[in-house]
Order: structure tokens, then sequence, then C-alpha cells
């Protein structure tokens, strides 16, 4: 069977549901966004956090194309430390459905706590399948003798990549992928999702982690994320009993 020029030379999958996020991950999650261990928030994390994980799926999709079946204007547009790449790699992830409309739901009843405690436990889930769809195009790209990029997400701030991007990101994936749609004004439902791109290459310089900004020189960026040295270590991820799919890798 023929292929298409844009299908893509490789397709990785990643399925997490099931995930078993420790508790102390989802409490790290918790103080970096201002919470402390009082008394009434660790009530609440003890009665959300078995929900948390029971509504919790988080899942990843990447599907690497050649950089060249872009249109000229399409590369032009991209983060210009990729704009040189050979190949991408076009990324989303989603905690899921059902933790996103429960923590809306809390919230719209004025129970936050309870939301930020369960949005915290979609986020830590959101965060460890991420920097495993990263790190396995980081390992495809290694076997090719390429070098990878960091991530760039449309809207973040660090790259100047406007949200509008999302539209070219979504343009190869298949249609609503994992379930996250894209809204007329280029936001994702179920809005805990996160998309990005990866670059790849020969001309690339390779990037230490997926989700680092060490090898950006703005260093006044308020957007700007050096992960600690050891977090990157498998040891130190939330313990987690995933069902990965294949990469299901399909070369041209």
């Amino acid at each position: 069977m023929a292929t298409d020029e844009k299908d893509p030379v490789a397709r990785i999958d990643l399925d997490a549901r099931g995930i078993d996020l420790s508790e102390e991950a989802v409490w790290a999650t918790l103080v970096r966004a201002g919470f402390s261990r009082t008394n009434q928030v660790i009530e609440r994390f003890e009665a959300l956090y078995p929900m948390g994980r029971r509504l919790i799926e988080p899942r990843a999709l990447a599907h690497v194309v050649q950089a060249s079946t872009l249109s000229e204007g399409e590369r032009a547009g991209l983060p210009e430390p990729i704009r040189d790449a050979e190949y991408l790699g076009f990324c989303v992830t989603t905690a899921g459905r059902a933790i996103d409309e429960r923590t809306r739901a809390l919230c719209d009843d004025g129970a936050l706590i309870d939301s930020m405690i369960l949005d915290a436990v979609a986020m830590t889930g959101l965060s460890w399948i991420g920097d495993r769809i990263g790190r396995e195009v980081f390992a495809w790209a290694a076997e090719q003798g390429l070098a990878a990029s960091r991530s760039f997400s449309p809207g973040a701030g660090a790259s100047h990549w406007g949200l509008e991007y999302q539209r070219l990101l979504f343009d190869h994936l298949p249609e609503r992928p994992l379930g996250v749609e894209l809204t007329d004004h280029f936001l994702m439902k179920p809005s805990k999702s996160v998309s990005f791109v990866i670059g790849i290459g020969s001309d690339l310089k390779q990037a230490t982690h997926p989700f680092s900004c060490e090898e950006c020189d703005r260093l006044d960026c308020a957007y700007r994320h050096i992960p600690d040295a050891g977090r990157a270590r498998s040891d130190e991820r939330p313990r987690a009993r995933p069902t990965l799919g294949s990469r299901g890798e399909s070369r041209a």
C-alpha cells in the first residue's frame, strides 16, 4: 500500500490509565501551587485524593513527521530553534475528560480547595505522561542518530509561539486525538491537556530534558523552567503501573 507523504514517520502511543500516583507527588504539585499542609487542606486531600486516582486517565500521542511536508510558511512560523529540523514530533497529552469535568464542577460549586486538589492530581499525571512521551521522542531521535530539541507549546509564552499555532499542531495529529478537541479560540477540551512539538535533526542542539529551558538564553523569562537534576531519575517519578502502547512506528 502506498504511503502518503504526510503520514507520520513514527507514531508513539502511551496509555497510563490506572496510574498509581503517589501522595507525595501530588503534594509536591500542591506546594508549588502555594498550598501548605494545614489541617483543612490535609483533611480535604485525604477525601479527594482517592477520587482523583479513580478519575485520572493520562494518555499521550506523538506523530513524528518529515519537516519537508510542511509548507514554507508553516516552517517559517515554527519557533526559531527548530526551523531547520528534519523531523517534527507533534505531541498531545491529556489527563482525561472525567477529572477535568469533576474539577470544573467543584469550582463552579464554590469548593475551591477540593477543585485545586483534583487539579493537582490531574497536573501531576499530566506532567508524568508528558515527560514519558517527550523521552520517547528523544529515544526515537537517538535511534536515527539525530538530536532532539526541547518542547515548544503554542501560547506558552517562552518562545513567542502564538496560540494560533495549535491549528498547525493538530493538523498533524488524528482528528480529536485521544478525545481532545480544539475550540474556535485554539483552546483544548478537556482543558487538562497539553500540546507541544519537538524538533529533530542533525543540526540541532540536543536538549537535556524535553521540558527544560536550559538551552534558551532568555534568562529573564517569567516562564523559565529548568527541572532539578534528580527529577528525571526513574526512582523519583511518581509510582506508576501504566500500560504503555507500542511505538507503532511506520517508517517511510
